[in-house]
């Protein structure tokens, strides 16, 4: 069995792994040359991208630095304390990811019904090579929120 260490590690690594996959891959090809030339001036500010950098990189390694803290640790934190805290964080975590899994399967299937509805004579936000790396991260996705999920209930 692994120690809770190892578990909130290696979730907090895949966490942080899936968003930069789903931003590198995906979402940064959402829109299209044309629409970012009309948006240009509508440029993100440096707090903007700071924000989003440390709900994406920073807040999936809390739960491991508090597990650290606690007991297995530094001691700095009581057992109990990190327990609740760990939990808390873990319970974050598995409600963000699955709600990032559940919005990317969602945009698959709207994508679909407007191929289907407009037989692909709209264009896709995406390109083909995002679409189909939406997929296997959507799945990757869905399986870190099962990690999380099992260290809240595992």
């Amino acid at each position: 069995m692994p120690s809770l260490l190892q578990l909130t590690l290696v979730a907090s690594s895949a966490t942080a792994m899936m968003n930069f996959a789903g931003w590198w891959l995906v979402w940064k090809h959402e829109y299209s040359e044309t629409k970012k030339q009309q948006d240009s001036k509508k440029k993100r500010g440096p707090m903007d991208k700071l924000l989003w950098i440390f709900i994406s990189y920073v807040i999936p390694f809390l739960p491991a630095f508090i597990v650290i803290m606690g007991p297995d640790g530094k001691d700095v934190f009581d057992a109990v304390i990190t327990s609740i805290l760990v939990t808390l964080m873990a319970v974050l975590m598995a409600i963000l990811m699955t709600g990032l899994s559940i919005s990317n399967y969602n945009w698959i299937k709207v994508d679909n019904e407007r191929a289907a509805q407009s037989g692909e004579t709209t264009p896709s936000k995406l390109p083909d090579n995002a679409k189909m790396h939406l997929k296997w991260t959507t799945v990757m996705t869905l399986a870190v929120a099962a990690l999380w999920w099992y260290i809240v209930f595992g």
